[in-house]
């Protein structure tokens, strides 16, 4: 049966998992910015504020300046709007026409990027440094290097450009390398085998309020466990990224169940759902994204 005109068809046709994927992770989005919380004072004091200083000296000045002066006064309204691009890209890509799905990518990275940018402080890459508990150490997977917004537009980029052959897959497989790679040599630096930095890994979740109460529990006998075993702790935490690094090296489809099972413990114990459950999450974190990115660079075609 022939597809109506102007539908999408390869090689679109063998993008569309990945566009229902980012489609409905936007959609996501932009209801979670919706939340109360969102539209409150603390939303611009702990999180725009926070990835603000992460910017560059220059950068940085210049975007306090203007949040003050003209993000605070029309930070409800802002907030609508901000809610509308993600919910009209996310509809976007999950529609069947060619010309839509190219909108909501153009979209897609064109918004992730100023988020990566302006709302994350370009992932902490920059800096390479979270401070918490009096404590100084780079991004890490468990605190969302390279930053959630930065996969969305890279995924969007990608599939922009797939008319050349297995480029989605090839793109997508190289940069999962790259960033699971960086992940692991990040965490061969001395303070991570700081029982400090261990425990303070696990529990930033809780102390910040974003992971679920009935995780707690759970999450401060983990980070306890890694704080007495942060040699063990750390190279396990290593392996796991250096595993999922060469199974895509190989190619290999296991990469799939290997990566999920780790992203998912770095979601739930290392991000406590990025606060999805306690109304203060802004999109559901790096690992979703990361998977979505694994399964592109595995069964994209």
């Amino acid at each position: 049966m022939q597809r109506e005109e102007g539908s999408l068809s390869a090689p679109f046709w063998r993008t569309s998992f990945f566009n229902l994927a980012l489609g409905a992770i936007w959609i996501l989005d932009g209801l979670l910015q919706l939340q109360p919380y969102m539209f409150s004072r603390s939303f611009e004091i702990q999180v725009v504020r926070s990835a603000a200083m992460s910017l560059p000296t220059p950068i940085n000045a210049w975007f306090l300046t203007v949040i003050s002066a003209h993000m605070v006064p029309y930070a409800k309204l802002l907030n609508v709007v901000f809610c509308s691009i993600e919910l009209v890209t996310g509809v976007l890509l999950l529609l069947r026409k060619k010309f839509l799905v190219i909108a909501g990518n153009v979209l897609s990275a064109v918004w992730g990027f100023l988020i990566w940018v302006f709302g994350e402080g370009f992932g902490g890459t920059l800096t390479l440094s979270v401070v918490h508990l009096n404590l100084s150490y780079p991004e890490t997977l468990f605190t969302g290097f390279p930053g959630a917004a930065l996969l969305y537009a890279l995924i969007s980029v990608f599939i922009l450009v797939s008319f050349k052959k297995r480029f989605l897959k090839e793109a997508s497989r190289l940069t999962a390398i790259l960033i699971f790679g960086l992940g692991a040599l990040i965490q061969l630096l001395p303070q991570f085998f700081d029982p400090r930095v261990q425990f303070s890994m696990f529990v930033s979740s809780v102390l910040m309020g974003s992971a679920p109460q009935s995780l707690v529990p759970y999450i401060v006998k983990l980070a306890s466990w890694a704080s007495f075993h942060p040699v063990v702790a750390n190279m396990a935490e290593i392996m796991a990224s250096l595993s999922i690094a060469f199974t895509l090296i190989l190619n290999k489809k296991a990469v799939i169940p290997l990566s999920a099972v780790y992203l998912a413990f770095v979601w739930v114990f290392g991000m406590g759902f990025m606060g999805l459950f306690n109304g203060v999450a802004t999109d559901p974190g790096t690992p979703p994204l990361l998977f979505v990115l694994v399964l592109c660079a595995t069964l994209a075609r």
